[in-house]
């Protein structure tokens, strides 16, 4: 490939990314909306992004394995598309079971997509090279929170939660064109064995890096995946405000992903991830603390929004730096614990949600930060003995 077809095949990632975001984000922007449509409370509606987590946390390796033969061009195109078909159907779900179930299917696109993309740039680019080029296309992501999240939950208030999940569906039909147009045929990575697993298992620095990841999507989810249900029950937010807010949010990130791209060569990925966990650790504390006031949620947000999306390309980097032979497992199983986070953040949310206990998600979510912070600090340490013992 020459250099331009490398960067047409880096932006269709990206794209790709942005879309895959973008959807797995949308019911957390739209929970009023579907809560009201659908008849059920918003602890209830909270199954969707449990499910969702669920099915991509235990899936992903599954996928990985099963997928490793497939030509990268079917398999990131072809996902991409399901997704398409996926949020096409789900926008004309008659009830919110039909929906549930319809978001399980859909999001095996993401559980496929995401580890893969960026273990297909390992085969396309030069190690020197991979580190920023995963960053990049993680900046997707945070994008999709930026523009994605809050349109969606704008969509639907104006709208209707059906044509934001329409709109979902005809932008993840024109990404996978882009992705089937730009990446090279016949690209493949390498099967993964049941030994790459094994290795994977048994290489304690890997684990904690993933229960790092895991920790911290825990943490996150048990607030983010309710925030527009506290603006506006104790904030009293229209929404465009909602809209407003979640837009800063998003902004944080994107921040927070440039800045890490552009630092990581510098600091380096362990320091940075430190960093990033501290500021959406520092978010938290100022949510609870302010936990009613408008000047605390834009701030807390702002600073949450700096570490969410560069820490979890800072840990993908992280993982593929490590060993880069085990990069296909490893980057599958992070994107399992993504979504295992997830799950059992929004599960913790829903509970208190459900009993009334609004102010004490944010200390909740703060103590797993806390957990995170402290396995990524100990998993530093067993890399710099490793790196001792070797010499």
């Amino acid at each position: 490939m020459t250099q331009d077809s490398h960067r047409l095949a880096l932006w269709a990632l990206f794209a790709g990314n942005f879309i895959i975001g973008t959807g797995i984000m949308l019911p957390a922007g739209m929970l009023n909306d579907l809560s009201a449509g659908l008849a059920v409370t918003p602890a209830t509606a909270g199954l969707l992004l449990i499910a969702g987590g669920l099915i991509i946390g235990f899936g992903a390796p599954f996928f990985a394995t099963f997928t490793s033969r497939l030509d990268r061009r079917v398999l990131l195109a072809g996902s991409l598309a399901f997704y398409a078909l996926g949020h096409a159907l789900s926008a004309l779900a008659p009830d919110f079971t039909s929906l549930v179930i319809l978001r399980a299917v859909t999001v095996i696109s993401a559980g496929i997509f995401t580890p893969q993309a960026a273990a297909t740039l390992g085969q396309m680019l030069p190690p020197e090279k991979r580190a920023a080029a995963v960053a990049f296309i993680f900046i997707g992501w945070s994008i999709a929170s930026v523009a994605g999240m809050p349109s969606g939950s704008l969509i639907a208030a104006f709208a209707g939660w059906r044509v934001a999940y329409a709109l979902m569906a005809v932008l993840a039909l024109v990404s996978a064109f882009f992705v089937w147009r730009t990446l090279p045929k016949g690209l493949r990575t390498p099967p993964l064995s049941l030994s790459a697993w094994r290795a994977v298992f048994f290489d304690p620095v890997l684990i904690l890096i993933l229960l790092v990841t895991l920790a911290s999507g825990s943490g996150q989810f048990t607030l983010s995946g309710y925030l527009v249900v506290i603006y506006k029950e104790v904030l009293g937010a229209s929404p465009a405000l909602i809209a407003l807010l979640l837009s800063g949010f998003g902004i944080a990130g994107v921040a927070g992903n440039f800045l890490a791209a552009r630092l990581v060569g510098k600091l380096g990925v362990e320091t940075l991830i430190v960093a990033a966990l501290g500021a959406i650790l520092l978010g938290l504390i100022v949510f609870g603390s302010t936990f009613g006031l408008l000047a605390g949620a834009a701030v807390s947000v702002a600073l949450w929004g700096l570490g969410t999306f560069s820490s979890n390309s800072l840990q993908q980097s992280r993982l593929i730096t490590h060993e880069p032979a085990l990069a296909a497992a490893s980057v599958a199983l992070n994107t399992s614990t993504i979504y295992l986070g997830q799950a059992i953040g929004a599960a913790s949310g829903a509970r208190l949600i459900a009993h009334h206990e609004l102010l004490y998600l944010a200390p909740v979510a703060a103590l797993f930060l806390t957990l995170a912070i402290a396995l990524s600090l100990l998993a530093g340490r067993l890399t710099r003995r490793r790196v001792r013992a070797q010499k």
